[in-house]
């Protein structure tokens, strides 16, 4: 759809316009600024999660070794296998987190950096039909 500057009738209208332009910019800026931001955190917090993950498993095995060691005594056993269940129930929540950042929240994401582009494309569009339609314009 084209827009019809000819509603505006006057160089005054145009700087209203231009005005409410530039904040709506700046605001979908501001919002693409964040997307960045929250990109470059879920990367930091993936890489982090993985690393803390290849631990755990090293951790893991450890424990899985120790507990086929014959002669374990049932002490040691016990101590071993909760220690165990508690690295195996981190695993699980790190692997769960690493997991909320992929798949449909990472889609939507990209959803939402499309519409700002596109909305900034329409809105810069507009600031210079309004700008050539103020230039023409008489004073």
């Amino acid at each position: 759809m084209a827009l019809n500057v000819n509603l505006l009738t006057d160089k005054a209208q145009c700087d209203v316009v231009l005005a409410d332009l530039a904040a709506e910019l700046d605001t979908y800026g501001n919002r693409d600024s964040n997307l960045e931001f929250a990109d470059r955190r879920a990367e930091r917090i993936s890489t982090d999660v993985a690393a803390q993950l290849a631990g755990l498993n090293a951790q893991i095995a450890g424990f899985e070794a120790m507990l086929a060691v014959p002669g374990v005594t049932p002490e040691q056993r016990k101590v071993n296998e909760s220690k165990l269940r508690r690295l195996n129930d981190r695993k699980a929540n790190l692997t769960e987190r690493g997991e909320a950042r992929t798949g449909a929240v990472a889609f939507l994401a990209d959803v939402d950096a499309e519409q700002i582009a596109a909305q900034v494309q329409v809105l810069t569009q507009a600031q210079q039909t309004v700008t050539a339609r103020k230039a023409a314009l008489p004073a």
